[in-house]
């Protein structure tokens, strides 16, 4: 925290929670060389202004401080095998691809299964066309970009007319490293934080059952185990294990405390194979036994002797 160019990092965080506060989402932090806190801070901050961006646009509302420009009228066309055969020129900066990248390619290269999944299941089941969607696309950078499209056919030919408005890329604020290199930071700092919180989502929605090894979550994940650990490490300060230990403890402290469940039943739905190893572990990390803990339901008969 003693580096001379802290403050500006500190200026830009309070800058960008200002605009947030004001209701402006359209700005990032730039990330810097530097792998600290602050750094942690940046990516979370920039993280939250995207979701709610995200939230904000899909509900239709207007932000009167930045309202993204749009370009209008930016067309595909495709074979009936999705296949592209046109477009409009302004796909090419909007995607980032060239002219020879996209033409006669599948349009599984520019759009997520699931969009396109959600495309043919309208033509197949005969909705009534044109009909507006909203798609993900995928850019040349790896990015997800949602855009609201229409779907639709030419009459008496096979082609399949994709409609769709395009936003311009909001601008920055003062860049700390060259636009280069900030923004493959920025991809590879935003995909790291998506994965470790997929990772503590799935983490809380299994805590009783037992943890998989390292390799196995990598392999579910799609990553491997050093950049599992050390990416956890990095945003919560904490190993994958511990988390996950504390987590249940956790869960167990508050089921014991608001419910009148037996605590052998408590000790079950949280992981633990029998109740010793459980009272064992609860008492070690809360410094009494869970027989100790008050509990609020009025009706609740005595708990089990520890």
């Amino acid at each position: 925290m003693d580096r001379p160019d802290n403050q500006e990092r500190l200026v830009a965080m309070h800058q960008m929670l200002f605009e947030m506060a004001r209701g402006n989402f359209n700005s990032r932090i730039p990330l810097s060389s530097y792998d600290d806190e602050l750094e942690t801070l940046v990516v979370l901050i920039n993280m939250v202004a995207e979701e709610m961006k995200e939230s904000i646009f899909h509900s239709g509302f207007i932000n009167t401080h930045s309202t993204p420009e749009f370009i209008t009228q930016t067309t595909l066309i495709l074979d009936e095998n999705y296949c592209i055969k046109s477009f409009t020129p302004e796909i090419i900066p909007f995607l980032g691809y060239s002219e020879n990248e996209l033409i006669h390619q599948p349009l599984a290269t520019i759009i997520t299964t699931t969009s396109l999944e959600h495309i043919q299941k309208l033509l197949d089941v005969g909705v009534s066309l044109p009909t507006i969607v909203a798609l993900d696309f995928t850019t040349k950078a790896c990015l997800s970009v949602t855009v609201s499209c229409s779907v639709g056919k030419l009459i008496n030919r096979s082609e399949i007319i994709l409609n769709l408005v395009t936003p311009v890329k909001p601008d920055l604020y003062y860049p700390m490293v060259s636009e280069s290199e900030n923004e493959k930071q920025i991809k590879t700092r935003k995909v790291d934080a998506f994965l470790i919180q997929k990772l503590y989502d799935y983490i809380l929605a299994h805590l009783e059952e037992p943890l998989p090894s390292l390799q196995l979550l990598a392999r579910k994940f799609g990553t491997n185990e050093h950049k599992l650990k050390d990416g956890f490490r990095h945003f919560f300060k904490t190993s994958i294990y511990k988390f996950y230990s504390h987590a249940r403890l956790k869960r167990a402290y508050f089921m014991i405390e608001h419910t009148a469940i037996p605590l052998k039943n408590i000790s079950v739905m949280n992981g633990f194979n029998n109740y010793p190893n459980f009272s064992k572990s609860f008492k070690k990390y809360f410094g009494f036994s869970p027989y100790e803990l008050k509990r609020n339901e009025v009706d609740f008969t005595p708990p089990e002797e520890d």
